[in-house]
């Protein structure tokens, strides 16, 4: 999985910000939001995102895998990530 070309995106205090440049669309992620940005950037699969943050939050990975799942969906619904 990787972000399309026209993806741009910034780390800020409060998380990420995702530039879509050609419908010119901005998404704000969370500090969690931005971690599995992160992950992704580093081209971590998800099921390796998932063990990684249910290992570092100490959390049942059939939770942690449900919002990943989610998070990265969306993503690419949004046409920022391309699987």
């Amino acid at each position: 999985m990787e972000f399309k070309k026209h993806v741009r995106i910034r780390k800020e205090k409060f998380g990420m910000v995702i530039f879509e440049t050609l419908k010119e669309k901005v998404f704000v992620t969370n500090p969690t939001g931005a971690e599995i940005i992160e992950r992704l950037k580093d081209k971590k699969t998800p099921d390796t995102i998932i063990t990684e943050l249910a290992s570092q939050y100490g959390a049942d990975a059939a939770v942690i895998a449900d919002d990943v799942n989610c998070f990265i969906n969306n993503l690419v619904r949004q046409e920022v990530l391309a699987k």
